[in-house]
């Protein structure tokens, strides 16, 4: 792409998907400049490495551009795709440039499942800088202020189903976690979404797909190793520690090679860290070592993030993540368990509806915060004032919070000393933690 385009637009490049593939741009020599709606500190660290950013959209900040790339957030009513589109200018989806790229890689790893993707991408990651295995990475979500590893020879990326996109991706390696029903403005059951994972398993042309036993015939004629409670690669005897932070014997082909303690808590935290260990046996690396990287992997930004009062951050927005990340706060807690929600996607709240309302019964309350609507438009009678009114006929102790103000009020006066407030979703919400810290602060 080089010897034909120098100069690349990015609209939404604040985001994690395109900030990571701004990066790689700008490390290889392109002329990169992009736009988002608000001032980030993403945005801030691109512009410190060379590109050119623009805080709203306008025509104008297309400037040169010789390509304009665009998230999905951002639709082909924007006024700088219009204006790409009008020029003649090529416009391409992030996933599309993501592929181009990836696609390029000798070796190719795509982390692919409903959830988990962007903490198996960062232990797997993070295994392989401390084994020194050169590679680029890809990851949707910050560790350690960053999301994207710059490297030769091995990519690693998450492969997102949403929209099919990760059919863009041509790996050589597939690790797929798990498939559940999601994004139903994609998809309408959940055939539709084991479909679009058999397509992505079974592009495969050599190398092997590793997933769970349960999942394993959606990989095809593709070779397949296996994970999980039964599967090649296993763990044993598992348990978890005050913190909540699992422990296991890490079990190969019925044998036990060692035992692995975890620091990041979460009994599907070990699923995540098996996973990796398969990923690792099927690129020949030395298993013993692989696990003492695993046991300094800190985690990830929103994922099980923790803030002083204890107040806990979490990027949980499916029920099945957020009975994961309840699970582990009861296990752990001193005192009540507390939650502030909001709901991602009103496709996704109105498809998962009922699940929404009382996957929350087993904590002590929950707050329901607007629905962030991402890139949709709203839905009539799907909201989270009806979805808290739901929660409460099912026996939920539910509060409605209009607002971040509402919400901050609500866990002051809610929250004890030792209790723990879980703020949970996909959207915005993490803006309003660092307002209940302050607020929990300013009483005691």
């Amino acid at each position: 792409m080089k010897n034909k385009v120098e100069r690349i637009h990015i609209v939404g490049i604040g985001g994690v998907g395109c900030s990571s593939l701004a990066q790689w741009l700008l490390a290889r020599g392109y002329v990169v400049s992009g736009s988002d709606v608000v001032e980030s500190a993403t945005t801030g660290k691109l512009q410190s490495f060379g590109a050119r950013i623009c805080i709203g959209h306008r025509a104008e900040n297309v400037g040169n551009a010789q390509v304009v790339v665009r998230t999905s957030a951002v639709d082909e009513n924007n006024v700088e795709v219009a204006f790409a589109r009008q020029k003649g200018l090529p416009v391409v989806l992030r996933e599309q440039l993501l592929g181009h790229v990836f696609n390029s890689f000798a070796q190719r790893i795509a982390v692919c499942g409903t959830h988990g993707k962007t903490t198996a991408t960062s232990m797997l990651s993070h295994v392989l800088q401390q084994l020194q295995v050169e590679h680029c990475a890809f990851i949707g979500g910050n560790v350690d202020g960053r999301n994207f590893v710059d490297g030769r020879g091995v990519v690693l990326a998450e492969a997102c189903e949403y929209n099919a996109s990760f059919l863009h991706l041509e790996p050589t390696l597939t690790l797929c976690l798990n498939v559940e029903f999601d994004h139903p403005d994609c998809y309408k059951t959940l055939g539709e979404v084991q479909t679009a994972f058999c397509k992505l398993l079974q592009k495969q042309t050599h190398g092997v797909a590793v997933l769970p036993n349960n999942i394993a015939h959606l990989a095809g004629e593709t070779p397949v190793l296996t994970f999980g409670k039964h599967g090649n690669v296993a763990f044993g005897n598992l348990r978890t520690n005050g913190n909540g932070c699992a422990s296991f014997n890490v079990v190969v082909d019925g044998s036990a090679v060692c035992r692995c303690k975890l620091r990041v808590p979460g009994l599907h935290n070990a699923h995540n860290a098996i996973a990796v260990v398969a990923v690792c046996k099927a690129l020949n690396l030395p298993l013993l070592q692989v696990v003492h990287a695993l046991q300094r992997f800190d985690g990830v930004e929103r994922r099980w993030q923790t803030f002083p009062h204890n107040v806990v951050c979490d990027y949980a927005h499916h029920p099945t993540e957020i009975q994961a990340t309840l699970k582990t706060a009861l296990s752990i807690a001193k005192g009540k368990v507390l939650c502030l929600f909001q709901p991602h996607t009103y496709t996704r709240t109105q498809a998962l509806w009922n699940d929404f309302a009382k996957v929350f019964s087993c904590v002590h309350g929950v707050a329901f915060l607007p629905i962030y609507s991402a890139r949709e438009a709203p839905i009539c009678g799907v909201d989270s004032h009806e979805l808290c009114k739901s929660a409460k006929k099912m026996g939920v102790n539910a509060f409605y919070a209009k607002d971040f103000a509402s919400a901050v009020l609500w866990a002051v006066q809610n929250k004890r000393e030792k209790d723990l407030l879980l703020v949970l979703g996909a959207g915005n919400v993490v803006d309003v933690v660092p307002q209940i810290v302050d607020a929990i602060s300013a009483t005691t």
